[in-house]
C-alpha cells in the first residue's frame, strides 16, 4: 500500500474519495461530509435553501440520498447520507454556487480505532499496515506509535485506525492471535488556562497557575482552587467533577462514533432530562418515616399470610391423621381376636381411642402422654 510515513506515524495513501467508495462493504451508521469556504478567513454564506436544492439537484446525481443538510456553527455545511456514491459526489464539489470550496468527510462516523500491544518497535509501520490487511478483514487508515511522556523514546502499542465502525476482537499478525483493545482518549486541557474546550494552540488568555488559578509567577502560596469547578484542589487534578464529565464525553464519542461536538451535546441532553426528572418529582419530607411505616406495613401482611398458610396446611393434616386413625381402627377391629371377652374388647378399644385423641392433641401443640402409654 502506498503510503505517507515515518517511525511513529502513518497514514494510508489512498484517496479520501476511494475510502469512502470502499464503505459499502463496511459497517457504518452515516457519512457526513463537510463543505467548508476555500478561504479559511470566511465562512459559507447563508443561502436560500430554494437555491441550494436547485444547486445540488443539477450537481449530485444522486442527491435523492441526502438524509439531512445543516450550516454548523462554525460556518460550514454538513451533508448527511448512508450512501457512498452520493458522498463521493459531494467530497468532489469545488465549487458550491458561486463560493470555492474545499471538502471533507468526518472520519469519526466512519472509522474506528483501536490498539495493539507487543509490537516491536523496530516494525515498519508499512509492514504492519500490510500484515493487518493481508491477514484480517480491516482496510487501515492511519498507524501511530506512542511516545513515552518527557521523553523521544517509542513505546510497544500501536494505535490503529480503520475503515468501518467494526472493532474486531482480535487481530491475526504473523501466526500470533492479538487481542485488540478499545481506545478512549484523555480529555486535552488548555496549558494556558486550563479548560478543555479548546487546546493550547488556539488559546487567546493569558496564562494562569494551574494550583490557584491566579495570574502570578513563581511558586504558588495559594490554596488550591479548580478553575473549572471551583473546588479545593488544582485544576489538573484527575478527581475535579468537569474532567470525569469529559472523560464520559470522550467514552460517548468513541463508543458511538460521533464528533466531539456532537457527544457534548448528546450528553447535556441527557443530564438536563434527568435534572428535569429529578425536578418534577415530589417531595417527600419524612422520607424516613414514610419507608418504616410502609416496611412494618409488608412485615404484617406477610405475617399474616404466613399463618393463613401454616392453618391451611394444620387443617389438612388433621384431615389425613384422622382418615388414617379411621381406617387403622377399621383394620384393627378386624383382627382382634374373635375369643376375646367382651370387657377386654371394650378396654382394647378404649386404649386406642385415648392413644387417637392424645395424638391429636400433641399434632396441636399439647401434651406428650402419648409417649407414655402403653395397651397393657
Amino acid at each position: 500500500m502506498s503510503d505517507n510515513s515515518n517511525s511513529i506515524y502513518m497514514k494510508c495513501g489512498t484517496s479520501v474519495n476511494e475510502l469512502v467508495m470502499r464503505l459499502g462493504n463496511r459497517q457504518y451508521e452515516e457519512i457526513n461530509i463537510i463543505i467548508s469556504n476555500a478561504d479559511k478567513t470566511k465562512k459559507m454564506p447563508q443561502t436560500n435553501p430554494f437555491l441550494v436544492q436547485d444547486f445540488i439537484k443539477k450537481s449530485i446525481n444522486r442527491h435523492q440520498s441526502i438524509d439531512n443538510m445543516r450550516h454548523t456553527r462554525q460556518g460550514k455545511i454538513q451533508f448527511t447520507t448512508k450512501d457512498p456514491i452520493c458522498a463521493v459526489q459531494l467530497l468532489s464539489l469545488t465549487k458550491f454556487m458561486d463560493t470555492d470550496v474545499s471538502t471533507d468527510v468526518i472520519w469519526e462516523n466512519i472509522s474506528a480505532r483501536f490498539f495493539i500491544t507487543d509490537i516491536p518497535t523496530t516494525t515498519p509501520l508499512k509492514e504492519l499496515a500490510n500484515e493487518i490487511q493481508d491477514k484480517n478483514d480491516c482496510l487501515v487508515v492511519e498507524l501511530r506509535r506512542f511516545v513515552k511522556l518527557n521523553s523521544n523514546k517509542v513505546i510497544s502499542p500501536v494505535l490503529i485506525t480503520i475503515l468501518g465502525t467494526t472493532v474486531p476482537e482480535s487481530i491475526k499478525l504473523w501466526f500470533i492471535r492479538q487481542r485488540t483493545q478499545p481506545f478512549v482518549d484523555r480529555p486535552r486541557q488548555c496549558n494556558k488556562c486550563f479548560v478543555f474546550t479548546h487546546g493550547t494552540r488556539t488559546c487567546d488568555k493569558t496564562n494562569i497557575c494551574f494550583c490557584c488559578g491566579g495570574d502570578h509567577t513563581g511558586p504558588c502560596q495559594q490554596p488550591p482552587t479548580c478553575v473549572n469547578c471551583s473546588g479545593s484542589h488544582n485544576t489538573k487534578s484527575r478527581s475535579c467533577p468537569v474532567y470525569i464529565q469529559e472523560q464520559k464525553i470522550l467514552e460517548l464519542k468513541c463508543h458511538n462514533h460521533i464528533t466531539i461536538g456532537e457527544a457534548r451535546r448528546i450528553f447535556q441532553q441527557k443530564n438536563a432530562k434527568y435534572a428535569e426528572s429529578v425536578k418534577t418529582l415530589p417531595a417527600i419530607p419524612n422520607i424516613e418515616e414514610s419507608l418504616n411505616a410502609k416496611f412494618e406495613n409488608l412485615l404484617k401482611a406477610v405475617n399474616a399470610r404466613f399463618e393463613q398458610q401454616m392453618q391451611l396446611f394444620a387443617d389438612m393434616l388433621q384431615k389425613s391423621m384422622n382418615c388414617i386413625m379411621q381406617n387403622f381402627f377399621k383394620l384393627l377391629e378386624q383382627s382382634v381376636d374373635p375369643s376375646l371377652s367382651p370387657a377386654r374388647k371394650k378396654k382394647l378399644l378404649s386404649k386406642f381411642n385415648q392413644i387417637s385423641s392424645t395424638l391429636s392433641t400433641w399434632d396441636a401443640g399439647g401434651s406428650s402422654e402419648a409417649e407414655q402409654m402403653s395397651l397393657s
